[in-house]
């Protein structure tokens, strides 16, 4: 699968956006969270750092409301110096929304994204919000294939990727995937925060 342009190029040794090959039913079980409406800026992590997936998190995310979901749009400035053909796909990066719906797991909050070109493909990740604050959270995907090769071998539909890389994929998002994905909600250990937002007006 092509990887979308909020996640890595290149795959991390310990954490990424898990990607979805199909939300499947799940997706009509997600919801618009009110909290998510508007506009998000990066503010980096409190120590500083650019955080886990190295600066690759948008400068801006904003949340319009679009049905019984948001159309989620990743915003990054346009880089003077590039060439035209680079400032021409940012400019076009910095237009094209994605589908976005929030998924209850366990207790944690989930954020499934899909790309309205590319069907039921998608990602999804973890965040929190407390107050003006969104915190996002990638997998640490070195402890959650342990986790699966120990307690779900069999698993159909969520397991390690096939190629270069070690990390989780899932196929169909269906009940095994959720019962899955709801046991290492539990725990938060499997949670690297990535970045960190505050909302702007």
């Amino acid at each position: 699968m092509k990887r979308l342009p909020w996640c890595l190029a290149t795959v991390l040794l310990l954490s990424s956006c898990t990607q979805v090959d199909d939300f499947g039913a799940y997706w009509d079980k997600g919801f618009q969270d009110p909290a998510l409406a508007g506009s998000w800026k990066n503010v980096g992590l409190p120590d500083g750092k650019d955080g886990i997936d190295g600066g690759t998190s948008p400068a801006m995310w904003r949340f319009t409301k679009d049905g019984a979901g948001y159309l989620a749009q990743p915003i990054n400035p346009i880089d003077p110096s590039a060439d035209a053909s680079t400032r021409a796909q940012q400019q076009q990066d910095n237009s094209t929304p994605m589908n976005a719906r929030s998924l209850r797991i366990g207790r944690r909050t989930f954020l499934m994204l899909r790309d309205p070109s590319r069907g039921d493909e998608g990602v999804i990740q973890r965040y929190d919000i407390q107050g003006t604050t969104l915190k996002e959270y990638w997998l640490d995907n070195g402890l959650a294939l342990e986790f699966l090769a120990a307690k779900h071998p069999s698993a159909r539909n969520i397991k390690k990727n096939v190629g270069e890389g070690d990390y989780l994929v899932i196929d169909k998002f269906d009940d095994e995937v959720f019962t899955v994905l709801s046991e290492m909600s539990a725990n938060a250990d499997f949670w690297l925060q990535t970045s960190q937002y505050k909302k702007v007006p």
